[in-house]
């Protein structure tokens, strides 16, 4: 990543938790402070944080947490990686402490904006990556998180200028180019979106979420040979630290488009596993059945689908009672048949520009 020109009272603020920083909680190069000739360690950190090596970066803080406990970027890296283990009581104790060490790094609200986010708390993560934005504009993590805020408000035009701004100050950031991708994906933009995944997997090869958001949108270019081997990728990083829980359920329904029913069931049936409350996986395995004949087997997909929610839109229960409609008509359930039919045509098709739920 690039280093920007920064206004002489923000000098000190962005260190070398990403890549291509200066270090710590002094100005770049440095040489006295609590983060005194920590810069190409903690660019380290940064690094295998970005692209999910826990244990390198584990590793790497051991003995920075021993010389520099009273530098903020150390602890930065530490609340990081806590929160990639799980560890959210230490995650949250780490990152109160780094925000409360160097009040005006932008930086470290961010990152604790991000975890908010992903712990379900939008409303602390607006907050903190506002304060983030005050004291840096251009901050990139902080508008990453900015925009997905501004995303889950539905303000779409306004969360797409917060990731291309991130993405034209820092055009290695993998995290920006991932939420840029999504949006793309979700406005079936599929040409500008592949070339954002392909630039997520190229900097974070084991990220699953990034290689099936890729094939999916090869698909959408109708490019099946393509989509394929980004599947396979995906599969062979799926159990790692980007994992998705999506990408059996993905594949499987690919897999069913193209015929390979045998090869689709083993998919569909893990989907369902990984996912049992979620209508999309039963809805697809409904289909697979109905491909094999297997009548009674697509009844129970099929109403145990019409019974889960779909939070991200993708399957409306317009398409639930069409598939309804005609799994009772192979069974001979006429009037069953007639009443899902009739609901299908009466229901109206909602807008889906959801996003799909990582």
């Amino acid at each position: 990543m690039s280093v920007r020109p920064f206004r002489p009272a923000l000098v000190l603020l962005l260190g070398a938790l990403l890549p291509g920083k200066g270090a710590g909680a002094g100005p770049l190069g440095d040489e006295t402070g609590p983060c005194a000739g920590a810069d190409q360690a903690l660019r380290a950190v940064g690094e295998a944080l970005d692209i999910g090596q826990w244990a390198e970066a584990e590793r790497l803080l051991a003995p920075l947490s021993a010389s520099g406990a009273d530098c903020s970027r150390v602890v930065l890296g530490r609340a990081r990686l806590r929160a990639a283990q799980g560890d959210t009581a230490e995650a949250e104790r780490l990152f109160a402490r780094a925000t409360e060490m160097a009040p005006t790094d932008a930086l470290a609200h961010a990152f604790f904006a991000r975890y908010w986010l992903s712990r379900g708390q939008p409303a602390r993560a607006d907050h903190l990556s506002a304060l983030a934005l005050a004291l840096d504009p251009d901050c990139p993590e902080a508008l990453v998180v900015r925009g997905r805020i501004l995303r889950g408000k539905g303000l779409i035009s306004a969360a797409r200028e917060a990731f291309e701004h991130a993405t034209r100050l820092d055009a290695a950031n993998a995290e920006a180019a991932y939420q840029l991708g999504i949006w793309f994906f979700n406005g079936r933009f599929y040409q500008e979106a592949v070339g954002r995944f392909e630039t997520v997997v190229a900097r974070r090869p084991g990220d699953a979420r990034a290689h099936d958001y890729l094939a999916s949108s090869l698909e959408g270019l109708g490019e099946a040979e393509r989509a394929e081997a980004a599947y396979h990728e995906a599969l062979k990083v799926n159990e790692g630290p980007f994992f998705d829980p999506l990408l059996d359920g993905n594949y499987g329904r690919f897999l069913l488009k193209q015929g390979r029913l045998e090869e689709s069931r083993s998919h569909l049936d893990r989907a369902v596993s990984l996912l049992p409350e979620r209508r999309g996986p039963h809805y697809e395995r409904a289909k697979l059945n109905l491909a094999r004949k297997d009548y009674a087997a697509a009844r129970r997909d099929a109403e145990r689908a019409l019974r889960l929610p779909d939070p991200g839109g993708l399957v409306v229960d317009v398409q639930v009672y069409y598939l309804l409609a005609t799994v009772y008509a192979r069974l001979g359930e006429s009037e069953l048949a007639e009443k899902y039919a009739e609901l299908a045509r009466r229901t109206p098709i909602p807008d889906q520009t959801a996003d799909r739920p990582r």
